[in-house]
């Protein structure tokens, strides 16, 4: 119950339940039946806040669900540059590839989300 609790918060960014979870023990590293941890959760729905307080906090930037996905995924998917750069800043790893063998920068690109495309791209070239 615990768990799901603070999972639906990092989605919807409710940061006092994140907050109070977190103080109250929860695994900062909590996921769901597919493997999505809260900062994926996170990354998905566009909660800079939950993001960086989750990093703060020890989440595994780099951890990824049961199609391979992880945080930067997430938000290079969503069209998120802002995260997407806080995730990169913070050591995401932008070559890990899913479990179709696409990475970040090839579903902001079928996403259509080309500022984000870019910008990993020029990150990839920087690397």
């Amino acid at each position: 119950m615990k768990e799901e609790t603070f999972l639906s918060a990092a989605e919807t960014g409710d940061i006092n339940t994140v907050k109070a979870l977190i103080e109250d023990g929860i695994a900062v590293d909590t996921h769901d039946e597919h493997e999505r941890t809260a900062l994926m959760k996170a990354a998905k729905y566009n909660q800079a806040d939950i993001v960086l307080f989750l990093l703060e906090n020890g989440a595994d930037i780099n951890a990824r669900d049961n199609r391979g996905t992880n945080a930067v995924y997430w938000a290079a998917s969503r069209g998120n540059l802002e995260i997407t750069k806080l995730l990169l800043e913070k050591g995401a790893d932008i070559t890990v590839h899913d479990d179709r063998g696409w990475t970040a920068i090839d579903h902001a690109k079928s996403n259509h989300h080309l500022d984000v495309a870019r910008f990993l791209e020029e990150q990839a070239a920087a690397v």
